[in-house]
Protein backbone atom coordinates (compact mmCIF):
# COMPACT_ATOMS: atom_id res chain seq x y z
CA UNK A 1 0.00 0.00 0.00
CA UNK A 2 2.07 2.62 -0.70
CA UNK A 3 -0.01 5.48 1.40
CA UNK A 4 1.94 3.79 3.93
CA UNK A 5 5.60 4.53 2.55
CA UNK A 6 5.01 8.43 2.09
CA UNK A 7 7.13 10.61 4.28
CA UNK A 8 4.80 13.03 6.28
CA UNK A 9 5.76 16.00 4.24
CA UNK A 10 4.69 14.03 1.37
CA UNK A 11 1.29 13.05 2.89
CA UNK A 12 0.97 16.88 3.89
CA UNK A 13 1.73 17.53 0.26
CA UNK A 14 -0.84 15.17 -0.53
CA UNK A 15 -3.83 16.09 1.57
CA UNK A 16 -3.61 20.05 0.89
CA UNK A 17 -3.77 19.04 -2.80
CA UNK A 18 -7.05 16.92 -1.74
CA UNK A 19 -8.36 19.71 -0.16
CA UNK A 20 -7.77 22.23 -2.64
CA UNK A 21 -9.35 19.91 -5.72
CA UNK A 22 -12.31 20.11 -3.51
CA UNK A 23 -12.38 23.05 -3.55
CA UNK A 24 -11.68 23.79 -6.86
CA UNK A 25 -14.63 21.19 -7.27
CA UNK A 26 -17.17 23.17 -4.84
CA UNK A 27 -19.89 25.48 -6.24
CA UNK A 28 -17.18 28.46 -5.46
CA UNK A 29 -15.36 30.20 -2.05
CA UNK A 30 -18.58 32.02 -1.49
CA UNK A 31 -20.82 28.81 -1.39
CA UNK A 32 -18.61 27.20 1.29
CA UNK A 33 -17.99 30.80 3.59
CA UNK A 34 -22.28 30.52 3.32
CA UNK A 35 -22.25 27.21 4.74
CA UNK A 36 -19.51 27.61 7.03
CA UNK A 37 -20.86 30.86 7.89
CA UNK A 38 -18.08 32.96 7.44
CA UNK A 39 -16.67 35.35 4.14
CA UNK A 40 -15.67 34.24 1.15
CA UNK A 41 -12.49 36.65 2.19
CA UNK A 42 -12.17 33.90 5.06
CA UNK A 43 -12.35 30.97 3.12
CA UNK A 44 -9.56 32.25 1.32
CA UNK A 45 -7.29 33.76 3.43
CA UNK A 46 -7.57 29.62 5.59
CA UNK A 47 -6.64 28.33 2.42
CA UNK A 48 -4.20 30.68 0.83
CA UNK A 49 -2.70 31.30 4.76
CA UNK A 50 -3.35 28.29 6.54
CA UNK A 51 -3.78 24.96 4.52
CA UNK A 52 -0.40 23.80 4.15
CA UNK A 53 0.03 23.97 8.19
CA UNK A 54 -3.45 22.33 8.78
CA UNK A 55 -2.24 19.94 6.36
CA UNK A 56 1.25 19.43 7.96
CA UNK A 57 -0.89 18.83 11.37
CA UNK A 58 -2.81 16.11 9.91
CA UNK A 59 -0.14 14.03 8.54
CA UNK A 60 1.61 14.21 11.64
CA UNK A 61 -1.00 12.99 13.57
CA UNK A 62 -1.80 10.08 10.35
CA UNK A 63 -4.67 11.34 9.14
CA UNK A 64 -6.55 11.28 6.00
CA UNK A 65 -8.73 13.81 4.50
CA UNK A 66 -11.10 11.30 1.53
CA UNK A 67 -14.42 12.13 -0.14
CA UNK A 68 -16.92 11.57 2.29
CA UNK A 69 -18.72 9.07 0.04
CA UNK A 70 -15.39 7.34 0.42
CA UNK A 71 -15.05 4.40 2.69
CA UNK A 72 -12.12 3.43 4.50
CA UNK A 73 -11.28 0.13 5.97
CA UNK A 74 -8.28 -0.64 8.52
CA UNK A 75 -5.03 -2.38 6.93
CA UNK A 76 -5.62 -5.94 7.81
CA UNK A 77 -9.23 -5.45 6.31
CA UNK A 78 -7.69 -4.14 3.19
CA UNK A 79 -5.84 -7.08 2.98
CA UNK A 80 -7.90 -9.60 3.44
CA UNK A 81 -9.90 -7.81 0.38
CA UNK A 82 -7.22 -7.85 -1.75
CA UNK A 83 -6.26 -11.75 -1.30
CA UNK A 84 -9.75 -12.67 -1.48
CA UNK A 85 -10.21 -10.77 -4.79
CA UNK A 86 -7.03 -12.44 -6.17
CA UNK A 87 -8.14 -15.60 -5.29
CA UNK A 88 -11.96 -14.92 -6.90
CA UNK A 89 -9.88 -13.59 -10.50
CA UNK A 90 -7.95 -16.91 -10.59
CA UNK A 91 -11.18 -18.60 -10.90
CA UNK A 92 -12.94 -15.93 -12.35
CA UNK A 93 -12.40 -17.87 -16.24
CA UNK A 94 -13.81 -20.85 -14.68
CA UNK A 95 -16.93 -19.40 -13.39
CA UNK A 96 -18.16 -17.43 -16.96
CA UNK A 97 -20.02 -19.05 -19.35
CA UNK A 98 -19.33 -18.10 -23.09
CA UNK A 99 -22.72 -16.26 -24.42
CA UNK A 100 -23.82 -18.57 -27.46
CA UNK A 101 -26.41 -16.82 -29.59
Amino acid sequence: MPEYSLTTPERARKIGTHIRQAVQGAESQKAIGTAMGVSEATVNRLLNEHLDNFAALLAQLGQKVVPADHKCVDPATYEFLTRSHARIMDKAPHLIWDAEE
